[in-house]
């Protein structure tokens, strides 16, 4: 992210609802269109940032409690362009781990919290 760009997260849900595309029909609903439901458990053994598959289930994940806790609840939901076209890296102050702050709240590493420029 640019150092001379501030990022203001109060305004970034605001704005991605004002989006529009080439035929003025807006990217965004105010409410799901559908509702995904992805079941992850908690398991202490798993690296953190990491979603393995749960063997002993299938359709299911395992994380490490703090990546389960840091991670965004209201991730938006789409294919692999939509997720480049939200990207916001940042640089974690606290571990220097790269993140993507549209899928985290905290550091899932170190668990600093995310300062804005």
């Amino acid at each position: 992210m640019s150092n001379d760009k501030k990022f203001d997260p109060e305004n970034l849900y605001e704005k991605l609802m004002k989006a529009s595309n080439a035929a003025e029909l807006p990217h965004f609903r105010s409410s799901p269109s559908e509702e995904t439901k992805v079941d992850i458990r908690p398991d202490k053994s798993i690296a953190p940032a990491k979603f393995l598959p749960d063997s002993s289930r299938p359709g299911h994940f395992l994380a490490h409690p703090v990546t389960i806790a840091a991670m965004r609840k209201d991730i938006f939901v789409g294919g692999a362009e939509m997720f480049e076209d939200l990207e916001v890296l940042y640089t974690c102050e606290g571990c220097k781990k790269e993140l993507d702050l549209q899928f985290w709240i905290f550091c899932p590493y170190c668990e600093a919290k995310p300062r804005y420029k």
